[in-house]
């Protein structure tokens, strides 16, 4: 046969009619551009959620809080009275930067003494991080420059000079929970959790679709039964999985890990596997063949770790990558480890683990009567051609 010949032919199994291959050769790469297009259309991170302490109380603090207040860069959620609301708003994460503004700051600019402005910043995610260091560096730069040069105008100087000679208030950063910002602390959980849910699909993706085939293995067992006898032991393993790459990463790559935190994990760690193998037992009880078991899974997780919020934070997504993101089960989990191993709690941990243990739930009762249908449709189709 020559190569032509070859090549005809591999073209037509492609493109022809009943053929799946071109559909997902250039199917899939568009479908993921629109996806993650709709994750990343805000370009940068916006409207971080930020609290403002203004211990001055002055028509310059009320100034300088205006300037956030008009910055895309930030929501201003509260503005407080005390140092213990500030710090409970960070420990909740509803607010991620938080703005102080010292007594005495408009007194102080007026005595030409230095005031300093604190930024704290939760570092979890450097994202927003980063994002929240430059843009208030631009602001307090921005006022000081022109405070201080309306202070030295007053003293006669010339605007040029004036510009050029005075900068009364600077700026301070206290980083929370990632200092150095380390971007191993902030990616390699939820790339490796990634690993473990991609892994997951491969083992468990063709449990329940094998059996199709072989109905007279399991006769005079329920459907219930053997869904149960599929999940359990692969469940447990992958819990095994998960504390043994959160040893690996902790131990040889140096990933922060706060203590007394490990029944924590285990429990997010136990509530995410037991999410990922269920939905892994859906699937695989309502495709036509092994081959789809492992397809079908794997598309639908891909994107799941740029909607997770891993990289990009949710808040600063688009309606519809939001809406996606609630069936992603790396979305339930990998903040929550994050804050976790980096900042010791986790304030939707909870939350995040009853939705998963929910979700696994209710796709393993549907599992189970698709199977059972599934099961009893194919045993009368085989006593139906037997009988004739």
């Amino acid at each position: 046969m020559k190569l032509s010949d070859i090549i005809r032919s591999e073209l037509r199994a492609l493109f022809g009619s009943k053929s799946p291959a071109a559909v997902l050769l250039f199917g899939i790469p568009i479908l993921y551009s629109i996806f993650f297009g709709c994750a990343y259309s805000s370009n940068v991170v916006k409207y971080v959620p930020t609290v403002i302490y203004d211990q001055d109380q002055t028509t310059a603090s009320r100034t300088l809080i205006q300037a956030y207040i008009d910055s895309e860069k930030y929501e201003v959620v509260a503005q407080v009275r005390t140092q213990e609301e500030l710090e409970q708003l960070l420990h909740e994460n509803k607010a991620l930067v938080a703005v102080s503004i010292p007594p005495k700051f408009a007194q102080n600019i007026k005595l030409g003494m230095a005031s300093e402005i604190l930024i704290q910043t939760n570092s979890t995610n450097v994202m927003f991080a980063n994002a929240a260091i430059s843009s208030s560096q631009e602001i307090i730069q921005t006022f000081s420059a022109a405070t201080g040069q309306k202070l030295l105008e007053a003293l006669n100087q010339m605007p040029a000079q004036a510009l050029h000679t005075a900068a009364p208030v600077k700026l301070g950063i206290r980083i929370l929970n990632n200092p150095t910002i380390a971007y191993t602390n902030f990616m390699l959980p939820g790339l490796v959790a990634n690993g473990l849910q991609i892994a997951i699909l491969l083992v468990a993706g063709t449990l329940i679709v094998k059996e199709y085939g072989n109905l007279s293995r399991w006769q005079g067992t329920s459907s219930t039964t053997i869904v149960i006898g599929k999940l359990l032991p692969c469940w447990l393993c992958a819990i095994g999985s998960f504390l043994a790459y959160l040893a690996v990463i902790i131990l040889f790559f140096n990933v922060s890990y706060r203590g007394g935190v490990f029944f924590d994990l285990f429990f997010l760690g136990a509530a995410f596997t037991f999410l990922v193998v269920s939905i892994s037992l859906f699937f695989s009880a309502i495709v036509r063949n092994e081959v789809e078991a492992l397809q079908m899974p794997l598309l639908y997780i891909m994107p799941g770790l740029l909607y997770s919020g891993l990289s990009w934070p949710a808040w600063a997504m688009g309606d519809f990558a939001r809406v996606f993101s609630a069936f992603m089960p790396l979305t339930y989990m990998a903040d929550s480890l994050r804050d976790l191993l980096l900042a010791g709690y986790s304030p939707a941990l909870l939350q995040n683990i009853l939705i998963m243990f929910a979700g696994g739930s209710v796709l393993n009762l549907i599992t189970m009567l698709v199977f059972n249908h599934r099961r009893k449709k194919l045993r009368f189709k085989t006593v139906k051609e037997a009988a004739l």
